[in-house]
């Protein structure tokens, strides 16, 4: 009886030292691309500091933004969750989905 407890256990440590490798081959993934993705974040965090209340204002006022600036914001509100406009587009004339109503509330 007791052997078959120390078989059993054999059997799980050995599942478990399994995972534990792929668990630790998955973290060693994850820290390099973390690596590779940090100074991005860092790049992009030294240019939000550059922002100034001008360049917002300026951002504020504009009616038919320049498209990196509206993907930009687009990317904002989807990722705060903001619904967006449901507009006519002017060359399909397809309904389509426009951010740009709702940047422009959340940066006012």
């Amino acid at each position: 009886k007791t052997q078959v407890v120390v078989d059993a256990v054999a059997v799980d440590e050995a599942k478990a030292n399994a995972a534990a490798q792929e668990a630790n081959a998955m973290a060693a993934g994850v820290e390099a691309e973390l690596a590779e993705a940090m100074p991005a974040l860092e790049s992009a965090l030294a240019a939000l500091d550059t922002l100034t209340s001008k360049d917002i204002s300026e951002i504020k006022a504009m009616k038919t933004p320049p498209a990196p600036v509206k993907l930009v914001l687009s990317g904002v509100c989807i990722l705060k969750g903001l619904a967006p406009a449901r507009v006519k587009d002017t060359d399909s004339g397809k309904m389509v989905e426009d951010y740009w109503p709702a940047a422009t509330k959340m940066i006012a």
